[in-house]
């Protein structure tokens, strides 16, 4: 049994709150170049270069990539033979509101959905437990106007692939104006109701490019984004050749009368980040 220090998870999530608010990873900035290079549209090329220019600026000066600094969505996989000498649920209260206070990062949380009052620093948490000696911890920074453009719906368990694919594309198409594109689409697929939103969210700490294994959800990745690029929505809604810089489908064995499925979109300043302890 292998056990991990409070101060070794603690300066390790540290680290990853930090470089989530100032630094896009390097595959996101490099398909954004790509996409610049490639784009015909001199309103899309324009938008894609600030946000290059914005994503140079945050890292040089420790300035957040968006004023919305978020919720961090934090995922760890635990291995089975990991033990963990310290409080879980208060050490990560105590580092979230350690970083947003010393970085000064915006209060974006109310302490009650309904009264709405009480601004602080919140985050959502969620543990795997994995057969191995290590702990993986995941980042990922959702601002308000990515997490509304949110979808979970129960379909029929007949639809077909082609139906589903046609409900993603329809419903990225619907979402794309009321966020920051251009957008990564994360899917889940099966599961419970609450799984496939967690699939969906998982899905998004992928690289760029990084296609599922199986070769039938890698196919229907491509043909989503292919689709949704086709209508010309383009950076922030303007138009152009890119809306969609990639998407990812994860998957969950499901109940034989159920079949939900999940979307939700990630703006271009992706904040993500992982490290393994």
């Amino acid at each position: 049994m292998r056990q991990i220090s409070c101060e070794l998870f603690s300066n390790t999530l540290k680290s990853l709150l930090f470089e989530t608010q100032y630094f896009i990873p390097e595959d996101v900035l490099e398909n954004i170049k790509e996409c610049y290079i490639n784009e015909s549209d001199s309103i899309s090329r324009d938008v894609l270069n600030n946000i290059l220019q914005n994503a140079k600026l945050s890292a040089a000066t420790k300035l957040p990539l968006c004023q919305d600094t978020g919720i961090p969505q934090i995922f760890l996989e635990l291995g089975s033979y990991v033990y963990l000498n310290f409080n879980l649920e208060k050490t990560v209260k105590n580092v979230v509101n350690i970083v947003y206070n010393e970085e000064k990062l915006r209060s974006s949380c109310v302490s009650d959905p309904l009264i709405r009052k009480n601004n602080l620093h919140c985050y959502s948490l969620h543990v795997d437990i994995v057969d191995n000696e290590s702990l993986k911890v995941s980042v990922l920074i959702r601002g308000g106007g990515s997490e509304n453009m949110s979808k979970t719906e129960m379909l029929l368990p007949g639809t077909t692939a082609d139906e589903i694919k046609n409900f993603i594309v329809d419903n990225v198409i619907n979402m794309l104006p009321y966020t920051c594109a251009p957008v990564i689409v994360g899917v889940g697929i099966g599961g419970t109701f609450e799984q496939s939103s967690l699939l969906a969210k998982k899905a998004l700490l992928r690289n760029i490019g990084q296609r599922n294994q199986e070769k039938f959800y890698s196919m229907l990745e491509d043909m989503i984004k292919q689709n949704v690029n086709l209508k010309g929505c383009g950076a922030l809604g303007l138009g152009g050749r890119v809306s969609v810089l990639d998407v990812f489908i994860e998957t969950k064995p499901t109940h034989i009368a159920t079949l939900p499925v999940s979307i939700v979109l990630q703006c271009h300043s992706v904040r993500k980040a992982s490290k393994v302890i």
